[in-house]
Formats: structure tokens, C-alpha cells, sequence
């Protein structure tokens, strides 16, 4: 038996020989170098250490690369992990044999390991029912399923909002479907940033149901943004419980749009922290997306 697992090639050896081909993703700007262990006293110290260590080295694999480019397409991430444990925060980027590409952004519920492990199922899951070719409502509502059930499997109550954008280059279009995540701005050139409607519920949390997920389809136009955050941006807040909101997030968005993604992405969390006195209460993560229609530059 040991031989013949031995002989056997790695998982990531055959999935890559087998369905389309996923962008690489080495470890991203802003998550190695944010992580601190968190002093806990008395018996727990040592547990709450290696679960807080395991989370964050599960988050570091999780996120796709901090900055590249692909045809047609530049993006960026960034992350900044909370003071504490490793949440759940996810994004993914990842392109098909038929150069189409797909976004993705998750918060899940929780924090360390089982939230990281969460976030695990929801970016492997999204991945394979859309490279089996689910339009952007089928493959939420699937997961949703998915989730639902490993939820009634653990006994837990964990829940999710996704973002999960599908871009057609060719067409020029993006077809997405966003499960309660409501911090999603599209910008067009000369154009102010305009908030993308949430076309389904919190994953994890209602029976299914279809009517409940449905999509909408956006027209991209040269040098259209997309920037896509999670709630750590959003309702980064004062002392005075003043919030960041969409509205401080749109006038960064104006203010950079004529730099690279990643400087845009890293204004994005610079500001938020900034706003909040540097104080991270929770994980941050940005993707920023600019829509070149030009062949990356060699």
C-alpha cells in the first residue's frame, strides 16, 4: 500500500493535466509580513498558537498571487490580516483553455483554521463548477449546496457572502453573481464608481431554493475597474464607530485610477487602515482589476 502511494503523482500534478490550466500563486504581497502571533495565557496559549499559525499559513496558500497579468486583463491583491487569529477572507483569480476569466472574493464567517478551511471548500468549489461550464448563478447556488451540507455535516453555522465574476474577453463582457457581497464597484473610463447589485442571499444560510440566485450581465469597456473588498475595508471604523464605507472606497478609486492595480489596491488597504488608526479589526483584502484588452507586456 505504501508503494503504491508512493507511485501516485501528486494532486496538483494531475489536476493541472487535466482541466484548464490555473494561474500559479506564490505567497502575496501583505500576507507574510502582517502575521503576529497573539499573546494568550494559561493552557490554551499553546493551542491557540499553532491553531492561529495553521490558519495563516492555509490563507497564504489560499490567495492567488498579489499582482499579474494576464491577456486583456491586469490585476492586483492585497491582504491584510486583523490582530488576532487568520479569518476567512479569500480571493482567487484563475483563466480557462478559452482565455475567459474568473474572480472571486469570499468572507466567511469565523475565525482560524475551520474558517480558513472554509474558505478552502468555497475557492476549490467555485473552481470546479465553473470549469464545468455553470453560468455564474449555478455555480453560487451549487455551492451553496455544498455548503449547506457541510454545515449539517460538522454542526456548524457557518456562513458565507461571495463575489464571483466570469469575463468573457471576447464578448467584453462580465456575467456575475454575488451572494450578499455587497462591497463590489465597477468604474468605466470618465465615469463615476458605481455599487454591483447583490443577486443572492448569504451562502450557507437558506434552503435551496432558485429563485433565490439569479446573475447580471455588465458590459467592460478599455480600462474598466473593477474593485472587489471584503467587510474589513468597508467597516474599517473610527473610535467613534464612524465607518470607511463605499463611499471613501469610490474616492480612491477616482484619485488612483490612472495607476497600476497595485498601487490602487494598496492605496485601498493604506487608507482603510489609516482611517481606522492603524488598527486592522478585522481581515482586509482587496482585488483591483483593470480591463486592458491588451496582450500582457513581455
Amino acid at each position: 500500500m505504501k508503494e503504491e502511494l508512493k507511485e501516485k503523482r501528486p494532486l496538483r500534478e494531475e489536476l493541472t493535466g487535466k482541466y484548464p490550466p490555473f494561474i500559479d500563486q506564490p505567497p502575496i504581497r501583505g500576507v507574510g509580513g502582517d502575521y503576529q502571533p497573539v499573546s494568550v495565557h494559561g493552557e490554551d496559549r499553546l493551542e491557540h498558537q499553532v491553531s492561529a499559525a495553521a490558519a495563516h499559513m492555509l490563507v497564504e496558500h489560499l490567495f492567488t498571487p498579489g499582482t499579474q497579468e494576464v491577456p486583456g486583463v491586469e490585476y492586483a491583491v492585497e491582504y491584510k490580516l486583523a490582530q488576532g487569529r487568520a479569518g476567512g477572507d479569500i480571493v482567487d483569480v484563475y483563466q480557462f483553455d478559452n482565455e475567459s476569466v474568473a474572480f472571486s472574493v469570499a468572507d466567511i464567517s469565523g475565525k482560524g483554521v475551520q474558517a480558513a478551511i472554509h474558505a478552502s471548500m468555497i475557492k476549490y468549489g467555485l473552481r470546479a463548477y465553473a470549469s464545468i461550464g455553470l453560468v455564474a448563478e449555478t455555480v453560487l447556488r451549487s455551492l451553496d449546496r455544498l455548503y449547506l451540507e457541510n454545515s449539517a455535516y460538522e454542526g456548524s453555522e457557518s456562513f458565507a457572502t461571495v463575489f464571483f465574476g466570469h469575463v468573457d474577453k471576447k464578448r467584453r463582457n462580465m456575467v456575475y453573481a454575488s451572494a450578499a457581497h455587497n462591497s463590489a464597484l465597477i468604474m468605466d473610463l470618465g465615469q463615476a464608481p458605481r455599487q454591483l447589485e447583490v443577486t443572492a442571499p448569504l451562502l450557507g444560510v437558506f434552503d435551496d431554493q432558485q429563485h433565490l440566485f439569479n446573475q447580471m450581465i455588465i458590459p467592460l469597456f478599455a480600462d474598466s475597474i473593477l474593485v472587489v473588498v471584503t467587510d474589513g475595508v468597508t467597516e474599517a471604523r473610527t473610535e467613534g464607530y464612524e465607518f470607511f464605507g463605499l463611499a471613501r472606497l469610490a474616492s480612491v478609486m477616482e484619485r488612483e485610477r490612472r495607476q497600476p492595480m497595485a498601487n490602487l489596491a494598496h492605496a485601498i488597504i493604506t487608507e482603510a487602515l489609516a482611517f481606522a488608526g492603524g488598527r486592522a479589526h478585522d481581515d482586509m483584502a482587496v482585488l483591483a482589476v483593470r480591463f486592458t484588452g491588451r496582450e500582457p507586456s513581455a
